[in-house]
């Protein structure tokens, strides 16, 4: 990101490269990316210094603001971080663990239908165990995030549930019910 700063005022803010028209002259737009620092200064062309940004899934950023540093020739990148709700996290982890089981148990329900028909047909039990399973796997998960009281257990419980090496992230095994998968 680049800025046009004039006399000590930021003009314009350029998000990505674009032609532009400066003093009735018109810079293309890989001017951004290839013109040197130097080159872009001496049209009032100024880098943006990117604020680092924390992991959105726990914090509100607002909306950035730019600052003109003339000591550094740097147009520096600011806004406010707020943590989120717990509240809201936990109830977002427990909504999305308990879709991601539905997700898995619904490609059974075939079988359950076909059941309640013809009970003569009965779901086999390998399905009925694997489905026991991810409910189980499911609450608790469930049970993990009520258990959460700080921002960093509900990011402890994050990285288990969604990290590949996190104690939830790997859900039960389907290899032996794939035969009975139905969308």
């Amino acid at each position: 990101m680049w800025a046009l700063v004039k006399e000590g005022k930021i003009e314009e803010i350029y998000y990505s490269p674009k032609s532009i028209m400066l003093d009735n002259v018109r810079y293309p737009s890989n001017m951004f990316t290839l013109y040197t620092t130097e080159e872009k200064k001496r049209i009032h062309i100024y880098d943006i210094k990117l604020k680092d940004r924390p992991d959105s899934n726990f914090y509100n950023i607002g909306s950035s603001s730019y600052s003109w540093d003339s000591d550094t020739n740097i147009v520096n990148e600011d806004f406010t971080i707020t943590e989120k709700n717990i509240s809201e996290l936990k109830y977002s982890y427990k909504e999305s663990t308990k879709d991601k089981s539905y997700r898995e148990i619904r490609l059974f329900n075939w079988l359950v239908e076909r059941y309640i028909y013809d009970n003569t047909k009965t779901i086999p039990n390998k399905v009925v165990q694997y489905v026991a399973a991810v409910r189980s796997h499911c609450n608790d998960i469930c049970i993990d995030v009520d258990n959460c009281n700080t921002l960093n257990d509900c990011k402890t419980l994050y990285e288990n549930i969604y990290n590949e090496d996190g104690k939830y992230y790997t859900w039960p095994d389907n290899t032996n019910v794939q035969e009975y998968q139905r969308d």
